[in-house]
């Protein structure tokens, strides 16, 4: 009988000596039905160069490089990416990369090429991660991402919403978000406190909320998003708005991203 994934990742963790490291939000995916719809959300084909951020233990890594022709593992453990490096051996098309994510160039990684990303994030980081795959100069084609639950609704939240805000925004400014599936604490080894989920990002081509100065737009929706309760009127007084195009007298939480880049248009 062929052995599950989660029965793997214990032979493993057992073989090495090895415990799941909490400091580096370290949380291995069991459940392979997740790991189909990973593969299914990133539409993977066999022609497709894959950056995975974290590649663990390699037992996910080996479903994805099976569908690809290249992947690029980012793995910051030392200690982990040797037991994957052994684990993966069979696989001539994976490349390993012991280096922390946040301070490696993805356009470097891929030297030029298209390419696509796969990540289950650490929890702790996964914000500043999401804004350097957004805001780099190569973008991925697609990137197939799990993170909290929470921060998911916050990704894909339109206006009107309770979980609206100036990281839905930043988010849905460069990319289109989908959330993909719910992913229970079940299917990790060991159990994170709080629930997951997979989200799809297809960062646009062209820019689709054209604006005259980007920084100027975030320091406004920032700016109207540290007081959500009051009214725009109050939230940006300092920007010396005369004749805005949305009404102030609304609260951020309601305005669209067209209307707060229409008001950054303005000034």
């Amino acid at each position: 009988m062929t052995p599950t994934l989660a029965e793997v990742t214990r032979q493993l963790l057992m073989t090495y000596n090895r415990f799941p490291r909490k400091r580096l939000g370290q949380h291995f995916l069991i459940d392979p039905q997740v790991v189909v719809r990973i593969i299914s959300a990133a539409e993977l084909g066999p022609d497709d160069l894959v950056i995975e951020i974290g590649s663990g233990l390699g037992t996910v890594t080996a479903e994805l490089a099976k569908n690809i022709h290249h992947l690029i593992a980012v793995e910051i453990d030392q200690e982990l990416m040797n037991i994957s490096k052994k684990v993966l051996e069979p696989l001539p098309n994976i490349s390993f990369v012991n280096q922390d994510i946040l301070k490696i160039s993805l356009a470097e990684l891929a030297l030029g090429r298209h390419y696509k990303l796969v990540g289950n994030l650490p929890y702790y980081i996964t914000s500043p991660i999401i804004e350097k795959i957004l805001e780099g100069e190569e973008k991925p084609e697609t990137a197939v991402v799990m993170t909290q639950k929470e921060v998911a609704e916050r990704m894909v939240a339109g206006a009107g919403t309770k979980n609206y805000g100036s990281f839905s925004i930043f988010c849905q400014f460069y990319a289109e978000v989908k959330l993909n599936s719910l992913v229970s604490k079940s299917s990790f080894l060991p159990w994170p406190e709080v629930s997951s989920a997979v989200v799809v990002l297809k960062p646009y081509k062209t820019a689709k909320y054209p604006v005259k100065d980007i920084k100027v737009f975030f320091d406004l929706v920032h700016a109207a998003f540290q007081q959500r309760r009051k009214k725009l009127s109050n939230s940006l007084k300092p920007f010396g708005l005369t004749n805005s195009p949305v009404d102030l007298n609304r609260r951020p939480e309601t305005v669209s991203i067209e209307e707060f880049a229409a008001i950054a248009n303005s000034l």
